[in-house]
């Protein structure tokens, strides 16, 4: 989804932000129509944000802007969203939200007070599964060839033939808090570039079962920041986790290792009864009462 009108505004009477923060508001208690907004100030400039996320589950979109100036104005406008917020105080913003698409209007949504809290930001997510409907033939068949490549390339990889290809666990990122699965990256495919390389993922994700060899779930592609790829068009759903300092420094997608279906393929959720069914050995067996990150929930 492609969205063009926004205002997001700093007043004169308010302090700007410091630079490198990151303002975070969700709703994540309203069955169906879930939403968030996130804020991520650029680390060289207190007038400009790095990145400014939207997300509605009603809508089931996700909005990423780069580069957008705070300012004593209105921003650009003509599009299907809309931010408007101002600055109250140098770590507050307050404003409201808005998302439109065919068939779905979010009406205006307020956050009262987002905040940096302790000065870090947080998970930040996007709806379970990918927009198809908006993507073209060509985005369409670039979806479909990645996935068959992921398959060709990463079935039944075992965490040593991962480490043989130069993966390893990053200690510096905390590990999914339900202990189902892990993270394995490859600091080669990090600096490389190459953005949706099949055979060069900048992560993998494996299973951690309580019985049994871990299994490889699929790979997890980066994506740097600025603009977002043109590769497959709305169809990733990119999530973001934060570094030690709050800040967001890429945002992130997975393809699942299931039998081939677009669809699932790209969830942003855990399809599970696929991965079972598609990858022997491999069982869910959630903790009781320690939730999994947000997209790493069953679909």
């Amino acid at each position: 989804m492609v969205g063009a009108l926004f205002a997001v505004v700093g007043v004169v009477q308010a302090a700007l932000p410091p630079k490198n923060a990151s303002f975070e508001f969700a709703d994540h208690a309203t069955a169906g129509k879930n939403w968030h907004v996130d804020f991520t100030v650029d680390e060289d400039s207190r007038r400009k944000l790095e990145s400014l996320i939207v997300y509605s589950e009603q809508c089931d979109a996700t909005v990423v802007a780069r580069h957008v100036p705070i300012s004593d104005g209105a921003g650009e406008g003509g599009g299907n969203w809309a931010v408007n917020a101002t600055f109250t105080a140098s770590k507050t913003i307050v404003g409201a939200m808005r998302m439109i698409r065919p068939g779905c209007d979010t009406g205006v949504l307020s956050f009262p007070n987002a905040n940096t809290g302790d000065g870090t930001a947080v998970h930040v997510h996007g709806g379970k599964y990918a927009d198809f409907a908006d993507a073209t033939l060509k985005q369409r068949r670039q979806a479909r060839r990645l996935q068959a490549q992921v398959l060709k390339f990463w079935r039944g990889v075992t965490p040593a033939g991962a480490k043989r290809r130069g993966f390893h666990v990053n200690r510096a990122f905390p590990p999914d808090p339900s202990g189902l699965v892990f993270h394995v990256y490859n600091v080669h495919n990090e600096k490389d570039h190459r953005i949706f390389d099949a055979r060069r993922p900048e992560s993998l994700v494996f299973s951690r079962p309580t019985q049994g060899k871990p299994v490889l779930l699929g790979p997890m592609f980066r994506v740097p920041p600025g603009k977002r790829p043109g590769f497959a068009g709305p169809i990733p759903i990119y999530h973001s986790h934060p570094s030690h300092s709050g800040k967001i420094v890429s945002l992130m997608t997975h393809v699942w290792i299931v039998k081939p279906n677009r669809k699932i393929a790209w969830a942003n959720c855990l399809p599970v009864k696929q991965l079972e069914a598609y990858n022997p050995g491999f069982t869910w067996a959630p903790k009781p009462g320690v939730p999994p990150l947000e997209h790493f929930l069953p679909c």
